[in-house]
């Protein structure tokens, strides 16, 4: 499990985001992180997963201090998809994704056939089998987006952690990777924590939902978010309308008669 306790992340002296009462993440779980933007969504991200930003408070992973976790151990519990790209674009989708196996290979790197099998499994998945050799430079925006994920799976964590996931596909691609990662999750009980503007996807797949609104970090399950006036909260607008976790436009189509 994941625990945030009474958190505080931001930047010096400035917070962003406060818990006034911990957060629990709990494995099986897909957790939809909501928020103008902003209010801190990838800060928490980067505070979950290395501690980064936090100012106040405990992050707990299995009940350890993160302070407390060695490099290897941390990278065996989280795997992270951020924002910022910072590996070498020369890569190959392959060689990518057999790298993501490092933490669970001998100081030669060598990889073991359920090693290879694996990462098999998730091209697959993932619709990313046919790319294998093709380097990272020479792909689309969506394609490259789709071997980041894989290759978070590929880590094989229990927690994994996306900043905006489905940044670079299209409505129907967002739709189906969501789809697939959060079956993933229930499948294979991983806990799953992702930031999205999708609002009525993520919404309609999540188990659970954390939100950033006036500095306070809250956490409570889908149904009980869409039943308070959160979304109304976080994006005020007279153009905007919610109704059951659904994301609507108010428009007067009424025209003027003429004669």
């Amino acid at each position: 499990m994941i625990r945030l306790q009474h958190i505080e992340i931001g930047y010096g002296h400035c917070v962003i985001a406060q818990s006034e009462e911990d957060i629990a993440c709990a494995k099986g779980k897909f957790i939809t992180l909501l928020g103008a933007n902003g209010t801190g969504k990838s800060t928490l991200l980067r505070a979950i997963s290395n501690n980064q930003h936090v100012i106040k408070g405990t992050i707990y992973i299995n009940n350890t201090n993160i302070i407390n976790i060695s490099d290897l151990d941390k990278s065996k519990s989280i795997a992270v998809v951020l924002t910022n790209r910072e590996f070498s674009q020369f890569l190959t989708v392959e060689e990518i994704l057999y790298l993501s196996r490092a933490p669970y290979t001998n100081f030669l790197g060598k990889l073991t056939p359920s090693d290879i099998a694996f990462v098999e499994e998730i091209m697959t998945d993932f619709e990313i089998l046919k790319m294998r050799s093709r380097r990272l430079s020479t792909l689309s925006d969506g394609q490259l987006q789709r071997v980041l994920i894989a290759r978070a799976l590929v880590q094989d964590t229990p927690y994994i952690l996306m900043d905006e996931p489905t940044s670079h596909l299209d409505v129907h691609h967002k739709a189906e990777i969501l789809l697939k990662l959060r079956d993933y999750c229930h499948q294979h009980h991983k806990c799953i924590i992702f930031s999205s503007h999708e609002l009525s996807i993520a919404l309609a797949l999540s188990d659970e939902v954390i939100a950033i609104h006036d500095l306070k970090l809250t956490h409570q399950s889908k149904d009980d978010f869409i039943a308070s006036d959160m979304l109304l909260k976080m994006f005020p607008s007279p153009l905007l309308d919610f109704k059951d976790g659904l994301l609507g436009l108010k428009i007067n189509d009424d025209k003027s008669k003429t004669s």
